[in-house]
C-alpha cells in the first residue's frame, strides 16, 4: 500500500452523513433462489440517531423464541445480504434484528460521493448500536449480539462499555488485525494519518477489490467465501440496486479502523469484557489476522475459539459442510450460556467436527 495513482481530486464539501435518504426493502431483488431473498414476515424500519441520521433495521421473528438477537455485518455489508442468515437463525428459535451500519446499505449516507467510504467513527457506531439494542430488545428473552469483521471490532466496543446488554456474544471473523503484509501497522499509519487529513483521504486503497459490473466474483477469486453461490450475494443484490454499492476501503476509513485495532487489542481492554463470547477464526483468511483472534481469546475473560480451517473470510457464506460446522458450535454455544433456555438442539449432542478446532479461555490470561 505504498504507491497510489491520481487524478484531479477534491475533497467532497460535506464529510457528515446528512445526507441521500434510506430506502426500506430493495426496490429490485435480483433473480437468485428463494432462500437469499426476504422471508415472510421480514419487515422493514427506521431508527433515527441522536444527531439526525437514520439506521435502517430489519426484523424477522421466530415462530417460539428462546432468545433474541441483533445481527451486524462488516464494511460494506447490507441486511439483503444476510437473508438466509437470518432465516436459520430465526428457525433456530432466535428472532433476528438486523441493523445496517451508517454510510451503509440502506441507511444514511453522505450526499456527495455517498458510495466512498468516509473515516468512521468508531466510537459513534458502538453507542448506536447500544441505542438500538436498548430500544428493541425489550421481549425479555436472552439477548444475543451476532456481528462480523468490522462488525465484530465495533460489537467489542459496546460490550465493554454495556456490560449487561448482552448475555451473549458470536463474533465472526472480527476485525481483530488486518492482513497488511509485511507492513508494520504503526509504520502504515505514519502514511494513512497524514492522508486522511488530505484530499488523498478519499482515494480507494490500491491492491483492493474495486466494484466490476460486468465481472461476478468467483469461488475461486472471492476472498470471502469458497461456495460456487454465496460468494456472489452481494453483486447479484449490488447488480440489482446501485444504491446499496460501497467501494473499496480509502485511506481516510483505513487510519481509524488500525487506530481501533490498536485499542481493543491491549489486554486491559480485553480483560474487561465479561460477555461470553464465541469467536470464529477462518483458515484461509484474506482480509483479517488469525494470529489476533488467537491473541484476543486468550485474554477474554470468557471467550470460546473455534477455528474452521476450510473457510475463507466469511462462515455465514461459505460452503454446506463449513457453514454447518459453523452452525453447530453456534447451537453448542448457545445452549451452554443461556442453558435450559436454548433448548437441546441436536448439535450440541454432538462431538464438534473433526475440521473444527475448539480452544475455550475461560479465563484471562495476562
Amino acid at each position: 500500500m505504498t504507491s497510489l495513482s491520481l487524478g484531479a481530486v477534491s475533497a467532497p464539501a460535506e464529510n457528515g452523513f446528512d445526507g441521500s435518504p434510506i430506502f426500506a426493502g430493495t426496490r429490485r431483488a435480483p433473480v437468485l433462489p428463494e432462500r437469499f431473498l426476504a422471508p415472510p414476515g421480514f419487515v422493514w424500519g427506521e431508527f433515527p440517531t441522536a444527531d439526525g441520521a437514520v439506521l435502517r433495521w430489519g426484523y424477522l421473528a421466530a415462530p417460539n423464541p428462546y432468545a433474541e438477537c441483533i445481527l451486524v455485518g462488516g464494511f460494506g455489508d447490507f441486511v439483503e445480504k444476510q437473508f438466509e442468515t437470518i432465516r436459520d437463525l430465526a428457525a433456530r428459535g432466535l428472532s433476528v434484528w438486523c441493523l445496517d451500519w451508517r454510510g451503509q446499505g440502506g441507511s444514511t449516507r453522505p450526499k456527495r460521493w455517498p458510495h466512498r467510504p468516509r473515516a468512521r467513527r468508531f466510537e459513534r457506531d458502538a453507542a448506536e448500536l447500544a441505542a438500538f439494542a436498548a430500544a428493541k430488545l425489550q421481549s425479555g428473552l436472552p439477548r444475543v449480539l451476532i456481528a462480523h469483521s468490522m462488525g465484530g471490532a465495533i460489537a467489542l466496543l459496546c460490550l465493554r462499555r454495556h456490560p449487561g446488554l448482552f448475555q451473549a456474544a458470536i463474533l465472526s471473523a472480527p476485525m481483530l488485525g488486518l492482513l497488511t503484509g509485511r507492513t508494520p501497522p504503526t509504520l502504515l499509519r505514519a502514511v494513512t494519518g497524514p492522508a486522511r487529513l488530505t484530499p488523498l483521504g478519499l482515494c480507494r486503497l490500491p491492491g483492493t477489490y474495486r466494484w466490476r459490473p460486468g465481472s461476478p466474483p468467483t469461488p475461486e477469486r472471492s476472498r470471502i467465501s469458497s461456495d460456487a453461490e454465496r460468494c456472489r450475494i452481494r453483486f447479484a443484490w449490488v447488480s440489482s440496486e446501485p444504491t446499496l454499492r460501497l467501494d473499496q476501503p480509502t485511506y481516510g476509513w483505513l487510519d481509524p479502523a488500525l487506530a481501533l485495532i490498536a485499542r481493543i487489542g491491549k489486554p486491559s481492554f480485553l480483560a474487561a469484557i465479561k460477555t461470553p463470547i464465541l469467536l470464529g477464526s477462518a483458515g484461509r483468511e484474506h482480509v483479517v489476522s488469525p494470529a489476533a483472534h488467537h491473541r484476543a481469546a486468550r485474554r477474554l475473560p470468557d471467550c470460546t475459539l473455534v477455528e474452521l480451517p476450510d473457510s475463507k473470510h466469511e462462515p455465514f457464506m461459505e460452503r454446506d459442510a463449513i457453514r454447518d460446522q459453523w452452525f453447530e458450535e453456534i447451537d453448542r454455544f448457545l445452549a451452554d450460556r443461556l442453558g435450559d433456555e436454548a433448548g437441546d438442539p441436536l448439535s450440541s449432542r454432538c462431538a464438534p467436527p473433526s475440521s473444527t478446532r475448539r480452544e475455550t479461555h475461560p479465563a484471562a490470561v495476562p
